[in-house]
């Protein structure tokens, strides 16, 4: 417990701490839905294009440790064009991704090099990989604005997206526009996922937006449990993470995926020995 209470007397950690506190209901909360509506891969996509944005505000101008302007900029507009192509053509969604996250993650490989002329590269790898050492407090403060906005929106409409995941010709039928809820979830998504890069990491970032889901998917039985499971394990592997990163010296987004990862495999055993 001792150890533990350490954790308060640096700044750093306090704003680490708080950040797993705000992040694990948000990105718990939407894992369900992007489980369920078949959007791991573009959670992937959008990682990779974040990079591409970031290196965008660097080149513009933008300061190292907020290069907001460009990240949701570019995030926003590969999200818009990822959606419009799915819709309009017959092409596999997974296909169409593909050939997103094969563009921006080639054109900001590209930028990454003009960056590293002017930029340490150790400076950008808590992009890459997240970093409690960069946490600061406006970070803070967008992730507080976009956990409320993002849990109004899904409020207002998570029996439409559920029913419109789980079943798209039920909910056609009773009146619901599936177009708007795929570009309102994804840019949902977006929002949530580019909030938690300060922490979790471009490359590892879509980890935490499946494996919760996929966890609990093990143990649950309805779907307010696969929801409260979701946010829980997300919880769980959050302040597991953040307790290794400060242990081991290893960048955080990859102790917290290594955490939701150990999470699924226990659930994993448990499912398969309740069935035994």
């Amino acid at each position: 417990m001792t150890a533990f209470y350490d954790w308060f007397q640096y700044p750093f950690l306090v704003r680490g701490f708080l950040c797993v506190l705000l992040l694990a209901p948000l990105l718990g909360g939407l894992s369900h839905l992007v489980v369920a509506r078949r959007m791991a891969f573009f959670s992937a996509a959008l990682g990779q294009a974040a990079i591409t944005g970031v290196c965008v505000g660097l080149l513009l101008g933008e300061p190292l440790n907020a290069p907001y302007g460009g990240m949701f900029g570019f995030c926003m507009l590969s999200t818009l064009g990822m959606v419009y192509a799915k819709r309009r053509s017959a092409l596999p969604p997974d296909t169409l991704i593909g050939v997103f996250l094969a563009l921006t993650l080639g054109l900001g490989l590209c930028l990454l090099v003009a960056v590293t002329r002017q930029f340490n590269v150790h400076q950008v790898e808590a992009v890459l990989f997240g970093s409690l050492l960069t946490v600061t407090d406006t970070d803070l403060a967008l992730l507080v604005l976009a956990g409320a906005g993002v849990a109004v929106i899904l409020l207002r409409n998570y029996n439409d997206l559920l029913l419109d995941s789980l079943s798209p010709s039920l909910a056609k039928a009773r009146g619901i526009d599936s177009g708007f809820l795929e570009y309102l979830f994804a840019l949902v998504l977006t929002v949530a996922i580019l909030v938690s890069l300060k922490v979790i990491g471009a490359l590892l970032v879509e980890a935490l937006v499946v494996v919760p889901a996929a966890a609990s998917r093990n143990i649950a039985r309805g779907t307010r449990a696969y929801l409260a499971w979701s946010v829980a394990v997300a919880c769980l592997a959050g302040i597991g993470g953040l307790m290794i990163s400060t242990r081991l010296l290893v960048p955080t987004g990859g102790a917290v995926v290594l955490a939701a990862s150990l999470i699924f495999f226990l659930t994993l055993l448990s499912s398969a020995l309740r069935r035994a």
